[in-house]
């Protein structure tokens, strides 16, 4: 069983430190949660356990999916929640570029969006070797 308040608890903490321009809802968190299960389903090829009517009906509520996941596979779908999460805070700051005027230079001002992107790399790269792990060992 998935249960989305734990996994979006896991989600927030892993995250806590990252500046955000506004606090994101709870609803935000579960919707990258709900779109790391499908991402996982999907990659492992078990799309057809993924019911939409599902979803939509927990909105606002306690979030429970009635499917098993191993542990290799629930820390998968940890990780392709976070390079969502990252994904949208680059967005906020993917139109930040240096510039400069009669009184004032301003520099760097890319550096976050560059620590973003080596951020979402490093994140995906543990999940493909994760997944590599997962494919490997299940297929033993």
């Amino acid at each position: 069983m998935v249960e989305f308040d734990r996994l979006v608890t896991e989600l927030r903490r892993r995250t806590a430190w990252q500046k955000t321009p506004e606090e994101l809802p709870i609803t935000d968190y579960h919707a990258m949660i709900e779109n790391a299960l499908r991402h996982l389903l999907v990659t492992t090829g078990r799309a057809a356990l993924y019911d939409e009517a599902k979803m939509s009906r927990f909105i606002n509520m306690p979030m429970r999916y009635d499917i098993s996941l191993q542990i290799d596979e629930e820390e998968y779908l940890l990780l392709s929640a976070e390079i969502g999460f990252f994904r949208k805070v680059q967005t906020n700051v993917n139109n930040i570029f240096g510039y400069s005027t009669d009184a004032l230079t301003i520099t760097n001002a890319d550096k976050p969006y560059a620590n973003l992107s080596a951020t979402i790399s490093e994140l995906e790269q543990k999940q493909r070797t994760l997944y590599y792990k997962m494919v490997r060992f299940n297929l033993l």
